[in-house]
């Protein structure tokens, strides 16, 4: 009977086995892991799930990258960015993109996008590409940049400028208007304020590729109420008609008003944006009576004439030139009352008159001055017709040869006088002119039919 023979099997440790199951893993996955580090991160693509301002540019190079962008209409862009700042009183700072020299960073960030994860050695770059792979995400933006000196230098001489045209914005006085800026002299623009405006403007446009428009507004102030009434000091003249001079004999110069509505201009500058310039209109008010007016209605009318003949000695005739030339040109102001005998006087030797016959009775006597009751006479009938009020008056004893019954006026020293006062708004004036033997009385005067007369100061006394 053949002898069998016993095979013990060997057993592999159960701790080898388990290192062999643990080893080969690490192994591979360090071999992985190798071959992930030298095969992806040394090579020129940017890695997964990286975007540059909203573009993915995973698994791409970097000229792919920058072409993915799309910047190549960024310089035409640049060239079409422009803000129009608009201020009150309506001038303009336009400030251009090539002004301040815009320009971006997207060269730079491609470049960190490619470089992030980069820059950790071998293994923290490895890393880095497998988060990157399971799901981390990497962004990054694009700046657009501009020269700060170059745009506070721009703004700075605007705002210079501007502000000194502000502050020496006097009010300007015209004929009939006031212009006045809000605001002038104690408000101001702010460079750094302006400068920032004129970024974020700029930025705008070449974002949306069209030019910006924006107001600049001034910090709101009240109006200066003091500087208004100062300007109506200056230009307010009061209305002023003309008066008589009774003394002269003259109008006082008229005078137009000058003035504007001091309620309403506050409230227009109330209304207004500061720094807006203001149009205050200025108005003119007419005098009631002007001066050419009522120098004009002075002895402007004639309110009675009258013509006699004298007849007669040449003592009659020179004794009527006497009495006439010593009223002739005679002015009465309104209210003055005539009395012949004290104009003319008492009739003397001295004073150039001569014997001639008078009407006594019914008898035609010799007495000095005879015919001057012509002169009384022809001043009566001038003025009988009018509306003149006479105070005194006495007829003839009869009849006289130079003029109807009831339009004669005789007078005696002392005994008979012939008086009339001046019930009119304006002064009279006498007149007597003698060519050859005509005697004409004639009487000046304003006669005011269809409205008022103005009013006249009454002399003193």
């Amino acid at each position: 009977m053949p002898r069998r023979v016993s095979q013990k099997k060997k057993r592999v440790p159960a701790l080898v086995i388990v290192l062999i199951f643990v080893t080969i893993p690490v192994l591979i996955a360090a071999a992985a892991f190798c071959w992930v580090g030298m095969y992806y991160c040394d090579d020129d693509l940017i890695y997964p799930n990286t975007s540059i301002a909203g573009v993915n540019v995973s698994w791409m190079t970097r000229s792919e990258a920058l072409q993915a962008l799309d910047l190549s209409d960024f310089d035409e862009r640049v060239g079409k960015a422009s803000v129009t700042i608009i201020f009150p009183d309506d001038t303009e700072l336009i400030v251009d993109g090539t002004d301040i020299n815009m320009t971006h960073d997207a060269v730079d960030v491609v470049e960190s996008a490619y470089l992030a994860g980069r820059r950790q050695g071998f293994v923290g770059n490895t890393i880095e590409f497998l988060k990157r792979l399971s799901g981390k995400e990497f962004e990054l933006t694009i700046q657009n940049f501009y020269d700060y000196d170059v745009i506070n230098l721009i703004t700075g001489d605007f705002v210079e400028e501007y502000n000194e045209r502000l502050a020496a914005a006097e009010p300007r006085i015209y004929n009939d208007k006031i212009v006045i800026t809000k605001g002038a002299g104690y408000e101001f623009v702010e460079t750094m304020i302006l400068a920032d405006i004129a970024y974020i403007g700029l930025f705008e446009s070449l974002e949306t590729g069209a030019p910006v428009e924006i107001i600049y507004k001034l910090p709101e102030t009240a109006t200066d109420s003091r500087q208004l009434l100062d300007i109506h000091q200056k230009i307010h003249i009061p209305v002023e008609s003309s008066e008589l001079n009774f003394d002269t004999l003259s109008a006082s110069e008229s005078t137009v008003g000058v003035d504007f509505d001091l309620i309403q201009a506050v409230n227009l500058l109330n209304e207004a944006e500061t720094g807006k310039t203001v149009t205050i209109d200025v108005f003119y008010i007419q005098p009631d009576t002007t001066q050419e007016y009522l120098q004009g209605l002075l002895f402007r009318d004639l309110i009675g004439e009258q013509t006699t003949h004298v007849a007669g000695t040449t003592n009659r005739l020179i004794n009527i030139k006497v009495s006439s030339e010593a009223i002739s040109g005679l002015v009465l102001l309104p209210g003055d009352e005539f009395s012949f005998n004290n104009v003319v006087g008492r009739r003397t030797y001295n004073k150039g008159y001569r014997m001639g016959g008078a009407y006594i009775g019914s008898e035609t006597v010799p007495v000095i001055g005879g015919g001057v009751c012509q002169t009384a006479s022809t001043l009566h009938a001038a003025i009988v017709d009018s509306e003149i009020l006479i105070s005194e008056r006495h007829g003839h004893s009869r009849p006289v040869p130079y003029l109807r019954r009831g339009r004669d006026a005789t007078v005696f020293w002392e005994k008979l006088d012939f008086r009339f006062i001046n019930n009119t708004d304006y002064p009279i004036r006498l007149d007597f002119e003698l060519v050859d033997r005509s005697l004409t009385a004639k009487v000046y005067g304003t006669i005011i039919d269809d409205f008022p007369a103005p009013s006249i100061p009454m002399p003193a006394g």
